[in-house]
């Protein structure tokens, strides 16, 4: 590292961000504005990138710049991208307190440059509050997407960087190997600014896998789930409900199903409008869930037909649930929507189910006994179901 002079790594560090801030912006551009933190992400590198380009000038460009501007840039880059985890992470932002900070740094740093000029006392106030920032952000992704590989990877990334911040300023503080100025010989210093260049490059990389992440759950997420009600899919449902099949046929637990049919639906259709009727599939989707276990799942069938997959259920405990669930949608809906009722057909997995198909077939058959009867009722499964035995 003795070959690399300070100014030619604080421009390294600057071309890196100058890329990372250009793949940031083509990725803001292509990403939907769901996935927060892009924006305060790609101003983050601005600032650092800004800072970069200043630092490399001094003693070519005015103090106001090289040292002022500079180190504020600095620090609000990296301010920014805390607020952009915040944001990723659907936290409030801290702009006021950020800001406050901000004001009250650079007239710190503006007193050691024209009133004492003191670099030391310049960089420790710099290092320090970078080190709080990095480790802020060490604690936020690390509690909020911590259980991902890209959030391990970034709040470990911002670990490292901001133990190295937290060295430089304490051997600054101690006067151990201390520069002069930023563009100082000493081996603490380039290696710190070695530092700096990588971690621009690695918390990019980081914010990058983070955000692909998200962009993958929330692509599996309308595969998997109707987009109107954020219910499963028939498609996804089914295939769940195998699964819990195949689990209830080896351990031999019960698993039961419900199928729900709005009744009337096409008059509420014709008669409020199918804006209107959009809203009543919503609402009963709400109220049903929260009147399910957490447990349970509900699935899009078709329609207005619904169904719900309930674990570990009985068909006596299934048919309560069904009646909670009729009893509950009857009492009434939202003050702006008309007032509707539901028809359920209950079933249990047993002896002869071996599939899905012919769970759904049983539930079916009940419901349209249900709508039969009268609609706005529970009905259960003609034939018997006793529970599965455990294969061998």
């Amino acid at each position: 590292m003795s070959e690399l002079d300070p100014r030619s790594l604080i421009f390294v560090a600057g071309l890196l961000g100058l890329l990372c801030l250009v793949i940031l912006f083509m990725m803001r551009r292509s990403f939907p504005p769901t996935i927060g933190g892009l924006r305060q992400w790609s101003r983050g590198l601005f600032g650092m990138v800004l800072a970069s380009a200043l630092f490399g000038l001094t003693g070519v460009i005015p103090e106001i710049f090289s040292v002022i501007i500079a180190n504020t840039m600095l620090v609000a880059g990296n301010m920014s991208f805390y607020a952009g985890f915040r944001h990723f992470a659907g936290l409030p932002a801290r702009d006021r307190l950020m800001a406050a900070v901000l004001v009250l740094l650079t007239s710190y740093i503006a007193w050691y440059t024209y009133i004492d000029n003191n670099y030391p006392a310049r960089a420790i106030a710099v290092t320090l509050t970078n080190s709080i920032l990095f480790y802020a952000c060490t604690l936020l992704v690390a509690r909020t997407t911590g259980n991902t590989m890209a959030g391990r990877f970034t709040s470990l990334v911002f670990a490292a960087i901001g133990t190295v911040t937290l060295a430089r300023g304490l051997m600054l503080a101690f006067h151990f190997d201390t520069p002069t100025d930023v563009l100082g010989e000493t081996f603490t210093q380039k290696a710190y600014l070695a530092a700096l260049a990588f971690s621009v490059l690695a918390i990019t990389l980081g914010a990058m896998m983070l955000a692909n992440e998200r962009l993958r759950a929330a692509l599996e997420f309308m595969v998997s789930h109707d987009q109107l009600t954020n219910a499963f899919s028939r498609t996804a449902f089914i295939e769940l409900l195998d699964k819990e099949i195949a689990r209830s046929r080896r351990k031999g637990g019960p698993i039961a199903l419900l199928m729900f049919d709005l009744d009337n639906f096409k008059t509420i259709n014709d008669r409020f409008g199918h804006v209107t009727g959009d809203k009543v599939i919503i609402d009963f989707v709400q109220r049903t869930r929260d009147m399910l276990r957490n447990i349970d799942s509900i699935g899009r069938y078709g329609g207005e037909e619904f169904v719900a997959l309930l674990p570990e259920t009985t068909l006596g405990e299934a048919r309560a649930i069904a009646e909670r669930v009729c009893k509950g949608i009857a009492e009434g809906s939202a003050e702006d929507l008309p007032a509707y009722t539901v028809s359920i057909g209950v079933a249990c997995a047993g002896n002869g189910v071996t599939d899905a198909d012919a769970l759904l077939s049983r539930a079916d058959q009940a419901l349209y006994r249900a709508k039969a009867n009268g609609r706005n009722r529970v009905e259960v499964a003609e034939e018997a179901m006793r529970p599965v035995a455990v294969q061998a």
